[in-house]
């Protein structure tokens, strides 16, 4: 266990591409909140030193969902996005190769929340972000791309919020990863609409590709999608219009990942509550290139029957072994209609195991092996993955950030509770720095 910070924001660890690790050095990326702000840093640990160097700002956040992401070219060279809140998104560049001590200037990209960043094969940086428009509506997935040592693309968006749940909140998720003939290969997450009861009326998961550096997209089956698209234009892996069990509901499907092996062969996994609790699935695909889905939820269920998946993430190691870090909760009253609630997510818990659900054979057979053991809060784990050059070693497990404190908004309750302000929030003292912590090193 290495502790990376000890005033970590509470979402400090959230959102993929925290993890780096190249040549003899990871590198870390993180949040922290102090009386001044939100703070997006950034460290590394040398391998042969076992030393950690002092940490590096890279920008202040504007609140606690403007977090730094991290990508590694093919030279070395780390990349980093610095996200907004439905505010503008910025990048940048370290100066020297695997070095994180000094860095150029920020460039605005876009606007938008939640980015996922990635180098491809050929050194096309490749960007996604929940987009956000002058009004509530217009909101999907952009795609940003800077050509391989050259400038950035005008966005694409390649899903879209549909007019009939126009005008209240929505979000979606995209995870992506490159095969090595640089074939993207992505699942995005619908959350939308609302009724007299709750919102997310609408969800959804799917899968696309596209083989010419995210300018045209298909589904699995070589058929066109036309951009900006709806689910029924994707392969919909699940998808439920239904009244909510609780006005502010977590998502019913969400989806962990998305990675490639080195014979270009997609690998995701989801949950889907509508099915059952903490239920499970596997979307790969078959000898002709068709999808298939696979349940796997009953391998932790046989070993920890009390238990249910409230969430995972997907990773690749260098030997093609699938890596599945599950989070376990009890399966208790706690749960509504058999659907987790806003409030067990929230809240610092010390009862949830990790574990990982490992496949060195394509998929075909997996085993479980028990990682963190209830008695900390696991909050927010961001799991080490190949976003460029680096790469997972095959003679260990992928490292695993997370932070041990509340995962309230500060002040408690909701983030805008009493028309609040960060500035206000921070000001009074309403926040509770956490533990920054790195397992897996």
């Amino acid at each position: 266990m290495q502790i990376i910070s000890e005033q970590g924001s509470e979402r400090a660890t959230n959102d993929s591409g925290k993890i780096i690790t190249f040549d003899g050095r990871t590198h870390v990326a993180w949040q922290d909140v102090t009386r001044e702000g939100y703070y997006n840093r950034v460290r590394t640990f040398e391998h042969a030193t076992g030393r950690w160097s002092d940490p590096v700002t890279l920008d202040a956040g504007v609140d606690n969902h403007a977090r730094a992401v991290l990508a590694i070219d093919a030279d070395g060279v780390l990349h980093a996005v610095l996200g907004g809140h439905g505010t503008p998104v910025r990048w940048c560049h370290a100066l020297a190769r695997n070095d994180v001590a000094e860095w150029t200037e920020p460039v605005p990209l876009g606007v938008g929340t939640y980015p996922v960043f990635l180098c491809g094969p050929d050194g096309m940086l490749y960007l996604t972000l929940r987009g956000n428009g002058t009004e509530r509506h217009d909101r999907g997935v952009d795609l940003y791309r800077r050509l391989p040592g050259g400038e950035w693309l005008p966005p694409k968006r390649l899903v879209s919020l549909s007019e009939e749940y126009g005008q209240v909140y929505a979000a979606y998720h995209m995870q992506m990863d490159a095969a090595l003939d640089g074939t993207l290969h992505a699942i995005i997450d619908f959350y939308e609409g609302q009724d007299e009861y709750g919102r997310g009326l609408h969800q959804a998961t799917c899968y696309v590709r596209s083989g010419d550096r995210g300018e045209t997209w298909t589904r699995a089956d070589g058929g066109v999608v036309m951009l900006p698209a709806r689910p029924e234009d994707l392969d919909i892996l699940s998808r439920n219009t239904r009244s909510r069990h609780e006005p502010l509901p977590p998502p019913e499907i969400r989806q962990g990942g998305m990675v490639v092996d080195s014979h270009g062969r997609p690998f995701s996994f989801y949950i889907d509550h509508g099915v059952a609790p903490g239920h499970c699935r596997m979307v790969t695909t078959d000898a002709e290139g068709y999808l298939q889905q696979v349940p796997v939820n009953e391998y932790w269920e046989r070993v920890y029957p009390d238990m249910r998946a409230l969430e995972c993430s997907v990773v690749l190691r260098a030997d093609d072994a699938l890596c599945l870090l599950v989070t376990l909760t009890p399966f208790n009253d706690e749960w509504q209609q058999g659907k987790p609630v806003r409030e067990m997510r929230m809240r610092e818990r010390l009862d949830q195991p990790l574990i990982w659900l490992l496949s060195f054979d394509g998929g075909e057979t997996f085993s479980i092996r028990p990682f963190l053991e209830p008695g900390r809060a696991y909050n927010c784990p961001s799991v080490e993955k190949a976003v460029g050059v680096n790469a997972i070693a095959a003679d260990r497990l992928p490292a695993v950030l997370y932070f041990d404190g509340s995962r309230e908004y500060p002040g408690g309750g909701d983030y805008y509770e009493d028309g609040c302000s960060v500035a206000e929030i921070l000001s009074s003292g309403g926040f509770r720095a956490n533990n920054v912590i790195l397992e897996g090193l």
